[in-house]
């Protein structure tokens, strides 16, 4: 995972599917995933680059049920209050 201060947010610029998958279960083992938690509990921004998620990469290959359950964990970031954005808002 590679993180960013920008304009008072963390910004994640690039998201690996298993970090991601950590994020949505409330588990930090690497001090950037604590640092991505501990500021979604302190009310800060955190936005995620649209293009930095790795499991878009697989769209045209993955099955589509592997593919679904990252979508769905997106979906969950974004409930944890996760801002998901495009590259050209920055």
């Amino acid at each position: 995972m590679t993180m960013e201060e920008r304009e008072g947010a963390l910004v994640i610029t690039r998201l690996p599917i298993e970090q991601m998958g950590l994020l949505t279960l409330g588990l930090a083992l690497t001090g950037e995933e604590r640092q991505v938690l501990e500021a979604l509990l302190a009310g800060k921004k955190v936005k995620v680059l649209e293009t930095g998620l790795e499991y878009k990469q697989y769209r045209k290959t993955a099955p589509l049920g592997v593919y679904q359950k990252f979508v769905s964990l997106e979906r969950e970031l974004r409930e944890m209050g996760v801002c998901v954005v495009r590259d050209r808002h920055w």
